[in-house]
C-alpha cells in the first residue's frame, strides 16, 4: 500500500520508514517547517516548573544558554515522547500527562502541593493547540507561555505528490497536527484538488488533529494520540 506522511522533518522521514519497513511505500511531504525563535534571555524570576506541549520546544531549550538553570526545575510534559525527550536532554524531575493539554493542565494542578510556589513556564510553539494558560488561571496558577518556535507551512504540494493525489494513488494520508490538517486544506484548495477531499482516507493522530477534515474526507482516528497507535490502526487497515 502506499501513504503520504505530512508531517515536519526531521520526524516525517522516521514515520515514512517505519511504513516502508513494515513493506509499504510511504511518500513525504512536511508541510510545516520548524523554524527556532527563542528569547535571548528568560526571566525565571518566581518560576517554579516547566511545563511542554511539545518536543520541539525541549530541543530548542536544550541549546540556550540558560539551560542549566532551566534542567533544575521540574517539568511536566504533554506526553511520554516529550517526556523522553526531557530525559535524554538531562531534565530529572519529569512528570508526564496523558497525550494532550487538557491531562496536562490537570496534572500540573494536582501536583500543586509538591512544588515551590511559582509560575509556571511553558516553552511553546507560536502555534498551539489548546490553552494551558487558560486552563491554569481558572485555578488561580500562573503561567508564562513563552514562544521559542514556529511551524512555517508549505506554500505548495510537491509536484510528484500532487499528480499522486490527484490520481487517487494514496491509501491513506497520515496527520499528525490541526495546524497540518488545515495546510493540507488550504494545499489542496489553492490547487485545485478540493474535489479529491470526499474519496481521501486520513489517518490522523486525534480527535483534535482530524477536525479540519473531518467533515470533508474520511477520517480515521488513533485510539490513543501517539505515533504507535496511529501505526497501528493505519497498519491494521492494510
Amino acid at each position: 500500500m502506499r501513504f503520504l506522511v505530512t508531517r515536519p522533518r526531521p520526524d516525517c522521514k522516521r514515520t515514512a520508514d517505519k511504513l516502508r519497513a513494515a513493506g509499504h511505500v510511504a511518500d513525504e511531504a512536511p508541510l510545516l517547517r520548524f523554524q527556532a525563535v527563542p528569547p535571548e534571555r528568560f526571566d525565571l524570576s518566581g518560576v517554579s516548573s516547566l511545563a511542554f506541549s511539545s518536543r520541539r520546544a525541549v530541543a530548542v531549550l536544550a541549546g540556550h544558554p540558560q539551560f542549566p538553570d532551566l534542567k533544575a526545575l521540574p517539568v511536566f510534559t504533554v506526553g511520554e515522547a516529550t517526556a523522553a525527550a526531557c530525559r535524554q536532554a538531562g531534565f530529572q524531575a519529569v512528570h508526564t500527562a496523558e497525550g494532550d493539554v487538557g491531562s496536562l493542565g490537570r496534572l500540573i494542578l494536582a501536583s500543586q502541593d509538591q512544588l515551590k510556589p511559582g509560575a509556571v513556564l511553558h516553552p511553546a510553539a507560536r502555534e498551539r493547540a489548546g490553552d494551558l494558560e487558560g486552563l491554569l488561571a481558572r485555578a488561580n496558577v500562573t503561567c508564562r507561555t513563552e514562544v521559542v518556535y514556529g511551524m512555517d507551512p508549505a506554500s505548495d504540494l510537491p509536484a510528484g505528490v500532487a499528480e499522486a493525489l490527484q490520481d487517487g494513488a494514496y491509501d491513506g494520508v497520515l496527520i499528525y497536527s490541526r495546524r497540518t490538517a488545515e495546510v493540507l486544506v488550504q494545499l489542496l484548495t489553492a490547487s485545485g484538488l478540493d474535489h479529491i477531499l470526499p474519496g481521501l482516507h486520513v489517518y490522523a493522530i486525534s480527535k483534535q488533529a482530524a477536525a479540519p477534515l473531518s467533515d470533508v474526507a474520511r477520517v480515521h482516528v488513533a485510539d490513543e494520540p501517539c505515533e504507535k497507535s496511529l501505526l497501528d490502526l493505519v497498519l491494521a487497515e492494510c
